[in-house]
């Protein structure tokens, strides 16, 4: 039994319109494409058993609608049920989060002293006994002076690097992948960038972000 011609063409348009990011979905968890390759997906031509999704690069794969559908009328139910077992397949969260926010409160107080320790970082360099720089820094660093700057801008040097490269390493494994943030994108750089200035704070606000993206899908079931 083929599908009616009209309803299939509204079910693709549709699909290829708003639900771009299920298609690469179905392709990555039931067909193996990896994350890059299922890159602009489109359906191409859909069967009641089968769908033909074209992704950028030009090449196209066929997709089977497991059990297949009875009618055109069931595709809805199907692709959604389809959907669901996609995010399970991959480990990946309902929630998709798709905004960046910049940092306030704590984050911005992180933000700012990490931005601070790369300017001593970068000026260590000229912080050499009879300049003018080492002068100031040895009147107002505290607890010794410019020797104990020194110290604590080495000292304090590779803790930071491997604490901040751990906490990004983290929120893109436990929290930017999970809720579909591709990896590259511009999204995925502001919050790598923000974990890497911040810190932790950066990642309680991405979580409050899902919080508040959970409380409004779940408002619209009722």
């Amino acid at each position: 039994m083929a599908m009616n011609e009209a309803h299939k063409s509204r079910i693709i348009s549709h699909m290829n319109a708003d639900h771009s990011q299920e298609l690469a979905h179905y392709l990555r968890a039931f067909n193996g494409v990896s994350a890059s390759a299922a890159r602009k997906p489109q359906i191409q031509d859909m069967t009641l058993d089968n769908m033909s999704i074209r992704v950028a690069s030009g090449a196209t794969h066929n997709v089977a609608i497991t059990p297949p559908l009875g009618s055109a009328a069931d595709a809805r139910v199907r692709l959604v049920e389809m959907s669901q077992k996609a995010l399970q397949v991959l480990g990946l969260s309902d929630i998709r989060i798709s905004t960046f926010t910049r940092p306030e409160g704590l984050g911005l107080f992180t933000g700012v002293g990490v931005s601070l320790y790369i300017v001593c970082v970068a000026t260590f360099p000229l912080v050499q006994p009879g300049t003018a720089l080492w002068e100031f820094i040895d009147a107002i660093f505290p607890f010794g002076g410019a020797p104990t700057y020194q110290w604590v801008v080495k000292a304090i040097f590779w803790p930071t690097v491997l604490l901040h490269a751990t906490e990004a390493w983290w929120m893109a494994r436990s929290r930017l992948a999970k809720h579909d943030v591709e990896p590259g994108t511009k999204l995925w750089w502001l919050w790598i960038a923000s974990v890497l200035m911040e810190g932790y704070p950066a990642m309680v606000r991405f979580d409050g972000l899902v919080d508040a993206e959970r409380k409004r899908k779940e408002g619209g079931k009722h």
